[in-house]
């Protein structure tokens, strides 16, 4: 094969290489951002400056910085510490380390969908997955959710062509990551189940559970170990100050109403409802006409109704503000899935507009910005990414302006010690809550309205210094009655 030939059979790879890699470049220097600086930066920070002494980071009341999340598995923290060690303690090695999974998401998910797509559409399809912007932005965060996602397409791929040893070794970063990851392993176990039952004429033999259950053995094993562990030292997970928050039951019809209401937005925002439309036409379409699903269709159908009616039960007996990035499995499944039947049945140029339109919602899905006293999930689009220079900039002035950091607090992914964010500039820390002298806002924090509000009250606040770019802005706001009360003494 030469050159042109390669590169026309290779085209969506060889652009998805390109873009990825280029967005690498421009994200390698960036902080860790989000729920990251707790997942990854402060986790890794705990084994990293301990040299690893101790798996168990202090419990939430322990009045330390770094705090356990517990039921996350703290995969992500060690793998993170041990290439500090390795490359030394730079952003830009979490980032390299994306930019590793993604050349790994790269080549599996080109196997996984050529089993569903010929060469005409599979480039496509490929294309309308690695440009999802939840997906982009989770890869350029170099977020756990990057791996969780890599590590399901492996699964996934493993079940469908029989691969035990590679099944074990998705698995195990997986369900390593993130408590999610382990709920996605129990479904992928129970279609993996199902998959094996439809192939063998529905019926199951000793032998061929054992078969399945292999590859789920090892990380059953070390779950069970680290829980064990950790339960036995710290007890159960959602202590009196978790369960009043986001793990506490539902207090009201409203709380219900709007939590639901959140779960719809998450799973079509950015781009995606043009997906969920397609989708639902081709149900409608295939329900009309008695379609048939083959078992491999089944497998992607029940991964997806279990994955959704999990988040959905969540609804009723959590307050856990959800995120577009737990979606990215379930969209990824009803992706597939959908395109997949989408050109069983439509001509190769009706479905061509079809990716077209998918593709230009995905790029302008990075730009659907909502008002401010409605929550977006900033870590599942590009449109966040002017944040990093902006947060840089207005600290900037604060160390110019020779400001006590004892003076100030802000709000999310600003308070704290600056170290957890920048890997450097430790001891800058700032407070959570808007008591002090000075408060930094930005739209990226979601604050709640009630403070929206009371910064809007000139009477109260007075901007000090403003940064805008694009859709982010931060603003310095100095506390006017603190400032007046200051004088007087």
């Amino acid at each position: 094969m030469n050159l042109k030939s390669f590169i026309k059979n290779n085209l969506s790879p060889i652009l998805m290489v390109l873009a990825y890699g280029l967005l690498f470049v421009i994200s390698m220097q960036n902080g860790y951002f989000w729920d990251n600086i707790q997942q990854t930066s402060k986790e890794a920070h705990w084994f990293y400056l301990n040299h690893f002494q101790s798996l168990l980071m202090p419990a939430q009341n322990s009045g330390s910085e770094i705090v356990a999340t517990g039921y996350h598995p703290p995969l992500m923290g060690i793998m993170t510490a041990i290439l500090w060690n390795i490359f030394g303690y730079k952003l830009w090695v979490s980032h390299a380390f994306s930019l590793f999974w993604a050349i790994i998401l790269i080549f599996q998910l080109w196997k996984f969908l050529s089993v569903f797509f010929n060469q005409k559409t599979v480039g496509w399809v490929f294309a309308i997955v690695l440009l999802e912007p939840t997906v982009l932005t989770q890869y350029a965060i170099a977020s756990p959710d990057f791996i969780l996602f890599v590590a399901f397409v492996i699964s996934l791929r493993s079940i469908l062509e029989r691969k035990p040893i590679l099944l074990s070794i998705g698995l195990f970063f997986l369900c390593g990551v993130n408590m999610r990851g382990v709920f996605a392993a129990f479904i992928l176990l129970i279609s993996n189940g199902y998959y094996i039952y439809l192939q063998q004429d529905r019926k199951l033999t000793l032998q061929s559970v054992s078969k399945i259950l292999w590859p789920y053995l090892p990380i059953f094993v070390l779950l069970s170990g680290y829980y064990i562990y950790y339960i036995s030292n710290r007890g159960w997970f959602f202590n009196n100050e978790t369960t009043s928050g986001h793990y506490a039951l539902p207090t009201s019809v409203l709380g219900l109403v709007k939590h639901l209401a959140e779960f719809g937005l998450r799973t079509i925002e950015n781009g995606r409802i043009v997906v969920w439309a397609v989708g639902f036409y081709v149900a409608f379409y295939m329900i009309r006409n008695k379609s048939k699903l083959m078992p491999s269709d089944k497998i992607l159908l029940i991964n997806l109704l279990m994955l959704n009616v999990l988040y959905f039960i969540f609804i009723f007996i959590t307050q856990m503000p959800f995120s577009g990035r737990y979606f990215i499995p379930q969209f990824f499944l009803l992706t597939v899935l959908t395109l997949f039947k989408l050109v069983s049945h439509w001509e190769i140029k009706k479905t061509k507009a079809v990716f077209i339109l998918i593709l230009i919602f995905e790029i302008t899905g990075n730009f659907w910005i909502y008002p401010n006293k409605i929550a977006k999930s900033w870590d599942g689009t590009l449109a966040h990414i002017s944040f990093y220079k902006l947060r840089e900039d207005c600290f900037n002035y604060i160390d110019k302006q020779k400001l006590n950091y004892n003076d100030i607090s802000g709000g999310f992914c600003i308070y704290g010690d600056r170290k957890f964010v920048e890997l450097s500039n430790a001891g800058k820390i700032v407070g959570d809550k808007p008591d002090r002298k000075y408060y930094i806002y930005s739209d990226i924090s979601n604050v709640p309205d009630s403070l929206l509000n009371s910064l809007s009250n000139r009477k109260k606040w007075i901007p000090v210094k403003r940064f805008k770019k694009g859709f982010v802005e931060i603003c310095l706001y100095e506390n006017r009655e603190m400032k007046s009360t200051l004088k007087k003494q």
